[in-house]
């Protein structure tokens, strides 16, 4: 689970072990896969080695979901708020403006 993103650090809580780890992503570009058209997950590995898939491929703005407020979970809304900013920190087209 995504917990905080805060100046390029992403922190991450295990869902198996429950253990918070620390991410630098100032190194970190994720890129466009042409076969699928789609970008590609970013995986966060835990040292219990269990993993976070992140898909960076859900809509970059709130407003671009098909959803009225209220129709996802609180905790869905609130981790698709934390990817959107890491969409924004790690994706291709976002780091060279599109």
């Amino acid at each position: 689970m995504l917990k905080q993103i805060y100046s390029k650090t992403m922190t991450t809580v295990c869902n198996i072990c429950g253990k918070e780890k620390q991410t630098d992503l100032s190194n970190i570009t994720v890129k466009k896969n042409a076969d699928f058209n789609e970008w590609d997950n970013l995986i966060i590995e835990c040292d219990c080695g269990s993993a976070e898939v992140f898909n960076l491929n859900i809509p970059e703005n709130d407003t671009d979901e098909p959803f009225m407020t209220g129709d996802l979970p609180l905790d869905e809304e609130i981790q698709r708020f934390y990817v959107r900013i890491l969409q924004r920190i790690v994706r291709e087209d976002f780091k060279r403006g599109k």
